[in-house]
């Protein structure tokens, strides 16, 4: 960033052309009607962002509605966040609620809260233990999952190490009502895959280990291949 740039913090409500700043922080409700780009975005209150958003890290802690394209490199949401185009994020911790139009292409994710991306996501690394939806395919070396109290559901799951478990008390009480499935995804593709209350058309992969609570049709693997007896394999396959 580029010395001699100047902050704008916002207090009260209004609208804001964009352009470049050094840090930008909304307390209260503010409108930017162009392009924004900035080293740090910080959301207190209420922002809408018009055009495309670039920042080094992003912020919020209150509503943001950014109506083009987000690039960041670090990005932390504990309120709401809803972005019209595509996301390029490096890291992103979602404590609140993050909602993608487009796709979604970074490094890592934390997902604790909710989790909406109606085009693909692709990481190095995805861990959810909060709620999501994509409605493309999820691609990411290590897939981790912790299945809590709300449905989470991906078109597709692509990734080298899958992992997908009931967290703490959940498998008991799933135990209570089996037909209860929390995951939920067409095709679920990898290496090492362990799966627990999913549900899913194929699982394709090299060792696959299918935990309780689950409902595949097809199984597909190459090498090491077990069952819980309290999950339904309509179809197993070894190639």
């Amino acid at each position: 960033m580029e010395t001699g740039i100047s902050n704008l913090t916002i207090n009260g409500s209004g609208s804001y052309g964009g352009g470049l700043y050094r840090k930008v922080k909304v307390n209260g409700e503010a409108s930017v009607t162009d392009h924004l780009e900035c080293q740090a975005f910080k959301i207190m209150g209420r922002s809408k962002v018009e055009g495309n958003t670039k920042a080094e890290t992003l912020s919020v802690y209150g509503e943001a509605e950014l109506n083009g394209d987000l690039k960041a490199e670090k990005v932390k949401i504990y309120g709401s966040c809803q972005i019209q185009g595509d996301a390029v994020i490096k890291e992103s911790k979602v404590r609140g609620s993050l909602d993608i139009n487009g796709s979604y292409q970074g490094e890592q994710i934390e997902v604790k809260g909710g989790f909406t991306v109606r085009g693909d996501v692709e990481a190095e690394v995805f861990n959810s233990q909060g709620q999501f939806q994509i409605d493309g395919l999820l691609n990411a070396e290590e897939v981790n999952v912790s299945l809590r109290y709300d449905h989470s559901f991906a078109g597709e799951i692509g990734g080298e190490r899958i992992s997908i478990r009931a967290k703490g008390g959940l498998g008991e009480m799933l135990q209570l009502k089996k037909s209860m499935l929390q995951m939920k995804a067409s095709i679920i593709e990898g290496d090492e895959i362990y799966l627990e209350y999913t549900a899913a058309e194929v699982v394709r992969g090299r060792n696959i280990e299918i935990g309780p609570g689950c409902e595949i049709n097809i199984i597909e693997h190459q090498g090491i291949y077990k069952k819980s007896k309290d999950s339904i394999v309509h179809e197993e396959r070894k190639s």
